[in-house]
């Protein structure tokens, strides 16, 4: 199945390696490297999934994620950082009653693990994974 898919990563190689990724995979993909593209891109686009870094330039990808959310009610939602602090932010914020289903991964970040965050969404659960190497996720409810 073709989904769309808002990318969004500040650093070039990555982005490019995840978006192009996708993109192979039969994926309609955006990358944004600011939370100011990524406003408009998600709002252009109305996609049926965000992968997002935490740490950007113009701001946290979590809480711009989080945010968001509600505009977007059928999205998935993907929120990955390198950085362990940001990590539990993210992962404290996904654990509120209001937060949407979120998947929380740790960097690096399998190129698998976006194939299963895409063809295996965790509808009535939050996903939660501290590492995503082997490409599989928890199921908590």
């Amino acid at each position: 199945m073709t989904m769309t898919v808002v990318v969004i990563e500040d650093e070039p190689a990555t982005r490019d390696l995840i978006v192009g990724y996708l993109m192979r995979r039969g994926n309609r993909v955006t990358g944004c490297g600011t939370l100011v593209e990524a406003a408009l891109a998600l709002f252009e686009l109305q996609p049926d999934a965000v992968v997002s870094d935490v740490s950007l330039p113009d701001g946290n990808g979590a809480d711009f994620c989080l945010e968001r959310a509600a505009d977007l009610p059928r999205a998935r939602w993907l929120i990955m950082s390198a950085q362990p602090e940001m990590v539990r932010h993210a992962r404290a914020m996904a654990k509120r009653p209001q937060a949407p289903s979120v998947v929380v991964l740790d960097k690096p970040v399998s190129l698998r693990a976006f194939d299963d965050f895409l063809r295996h969404p965790a509808p009535a659960a939050r996903v939660r994974r501290s590492s995503a190497a082997d490409g599989q996720f928890d199921h908590v409810p």
